[in-house]
């Protein structure tokens, strides 16, 4: 009974594309080749963490907990929470704590939580993490970092040299705010949560996020519903399924978009998946035009900035802007 009362809802989700609409969103947008790091590259001012994907086209890193791995984690800025895998945890003696309920695309499920001392991923470190278990069948990772790991720091996911940069906000006396391949992107939110206003989709006001925990991009029926208001001349081109780390599976419908408009960045000729995923719930946004975008959007870019700490996200366009003059 203590155990329940004390449960947290917590966000987790994995999302994956298959079969004719899956090949669809993955050929979407520019192609982009991204190349290992090149040997002896100095550090800078952040933590660089060579970063692998993983067969969802996650960034997975590797992180080392209590002094014991390294172990391969998708980096999730979507999550409110860290997880681990059972057989993980179970590997380095950890042990249970308090019952949780984990809330996923499809389902919430009970699990409990493990007390972590300890867990690093290049130089950056948190202490006493409490981390909810999860099946490795159902993540296929050893774990996801969430915002508890990353929030307040800044994150950048440079595909282009597939490293992870991890490190402190960056502060915005002296930092060039216009850079000729950089697009800036104000947002804002709390604990984590950074979204934009600043979005249009084929000129509907919509709010977006990034969540790198996802696949694919995803809007809800109320951005659908108010596209067809707009314009009932949309169509649903496909389904695909979208499933969780915590189980189960929905069908999201894919349509085609002409135009995303996400401040100084735009998308064309790009389709998404709708459904009503519980993420939008979660972060306040499921009564109203929204827009999640996952890796399939990010990629398509050199890198990606994300300062918790600033509220900012930067875009690096260099990537696009050879693929359209190539």
């Amino acid at each position: 009974m203590r155990a329940e009362t004390e449960a947290k809802r917590l966000s987790r989700r994995r999302f994956v594309g298959c079969g004719a609409a899956g090949a669809a969103l993955a050929q979407m947008g520019w192609a982009q080749t991204i190349a290992p790091p090149p040997p002896g590259t100095p550090p800078d001012d952040a933590a660089r963490i060579a970063a692998a994907s993983d067969a969802a086209e996650h960034m997975t890193v590797p992180v080392m907990i209590n002094g014991h791995g390294p172990f391969n984690f998708v980096v999730d800025t979507g999550a409110d929470r860290s997880v681990i895998a059972e057989d993980v945890a179970i590997s380095l003696g950890l042990v249970r704590g308090n019952g949780v309920t984990v809330q996923g695309v499809v389902r919430s499920i009970a699990t409990r939580v493990v007390a972590v001392a300890d867990i690093s991923f290049g130089s950056i470190s948190k202490r006493n993490l409490n981390m909810p278990l999860l099946s490795r069948n159902f993540m296929g990772a050893d774990g996801y970092l969430g915002l508890d790991a990353v929030d307040g720091s800044r994150v950048t996911l440079d595909f282009e040299n597939r490293v992870l940069k991890i490190g402190s906000s960056r502060p915005s006396r002296g930092f060039i705010l216009h850079r000729p391949t950089e697009a800036y992107v104000p947002v804002r939110g709390s604990m984590g949560h950074l979204r934009s206003l600043n979005c249009r989709v084929d000129g509907v006001g919509t709010t977006c996020f990034l969540d790198t925990g996802a696949q694919i991009s995803v809007g809800n029926t109320k951005l659908f519903e108010a596209l067809i208001n707009a314009s009932p001349e949309y169509r649903i081109i496909g389904q695909l399924p979208i499933t969780g780390i915590t189980g189960g599976a929905i069908m999201g419908e894919v349509i085609h978009i002409d135009n995303i408009h996400l401040h100084s960045v735009n998308f064309s000729n790009a389709v998404v998946a709708i459904a009503d995923m519980q993420i939008f719930e979660v972060w306040g946004l499921s009564h109203q035009p929204s827009l999640l975008i996952g890796m399939n959007f990010l990629r398509q870019f050199a890198q990606v900035s994300i300062d918790y700490g600033m509220k900012e996200i930067r875009f690096d366009l260099a990537s696009m802007l050879l693929a359209r003059n190539g």
